[in-house]
């Protein structure tokens, strides 16, 4: 029996597990995405965090903003630290979650918020592999019943 099938299963397995995770994610995306509100906010301050393995450090800015309950929110800014402290009392694009915006808040506009296209070219870039491991473990299964 030929060593390759085996190799070709495992990886048409961990392929289709990607591929499920990705779909996963972009269903996610898809859920999120509608629940985003834009609005201006007002940079009340900062906080420098240092970097790790993935990243270098930088300074999250406080926001203030205003929901569209009318409700006032205070809430460190999400992702990316910016490299230079923020200028207090500028006002900024805020991008929040509708059922979370104080746990969830990033500097940016809606358009930045993209994920689903990432996620939609590696699911199809994992499905396409899934789909050429699969027949080529076909081929090999194929060629040992017959040789």
């Amino acid at each position: 029996m030929s060593g390759f099938l085996p190799v070709m299963e495992m990886s048409a397995v961990a392929v289709a597990l990607t591929t499920g995770f990705a779909g996963v994610a972009r269903m996610r995306a898809r859920y999120v995405r509608p629940h985003l509100k834009v609005t201006t906010g007002v940079v009340t301050g900062h906080k420098y965090v240092h970097g790790d393995e993935h990243g270098d450090g930088g300074y999250l800015p406080t926001l203030e903003f205003t929901i569209e309950t009318g409700r006032s929110v205070r809430a460190r800014a999400k992702g990316k630290p910016l490299s230079e402290p923020p200028e207090q009392g500028r006002e900024v694009p805020v991008v929040y979650r509708r059922d979370r915006p104080d746990k969830w808040c990033y500097l940016g506009n809606l358009a930045d918020y993209e994920q689903e296209t990432n996620v939609g070219v590696w699911a199809t870039f994992l499905g396409t592999a899934l789909t050429v491991g699969l027949v080529l473990g076909l081929a090999d299964l194929i060629m040992i019943m017959w040789g």
